[in-house]
């Protein structure tokens, strides 16, 4: 869920997180948001903004993580239903124009990412 964060007027996503549905999930976005880490250049990791503990309003422990906004997710704006369809069935093509030609960028980013991750011993799956 989008939302605007009223210290700064920023536009941010709000992501709810449940213990028992990703017990680990918090405290790794913590990791790769902490000030050792969250400047390092291979760190592909979207950033921790805040942590909104929502636990005594809710009996099951659930938070919210606040991360910037990276894309709208209608930019580009589809014009039709179709165009909407037709994206899709596009992104999952394996032979796709678009990732073909920027498969090496691709590679080497998602790579680095990769290896910064298990450098700091953490698989992900």
């Amino acid at each position: 869920m989008d939302a605007v964060r009223i210290e700064d007027g920023r536009q941010v996503m709000l992501k709810k997180v449940l213990p028992e549905e990703g017990p680990h999930e918090l405290s790794i976005t913590e990791l790769f948001s902490s000030p050792g880490l969250r400047g390092d250049p291979k760190n592909h990791c979207v950033p921790l903004l805040e942590l909104i503990d929502l636990s005594q309003a809710s009996p099951d422990g659930r938070k919210l993580i606040v991360m910037p906004i990276l894309r709208p997710f209608k930019d580009p704006r589809f014009q039709t239903y179709g165009e909407f369809v037709a994206f899709f069935m596009q992104i999952c093509e394996v032979g796709s124009t678009i990732i073909e030609q920027n498969l090496q960028m691709i590679l080497t980013s998602f790579g680095q990412g990769l290896r910064f991750m298990h450098e700091k011993t953490v698989a992900h799956r």
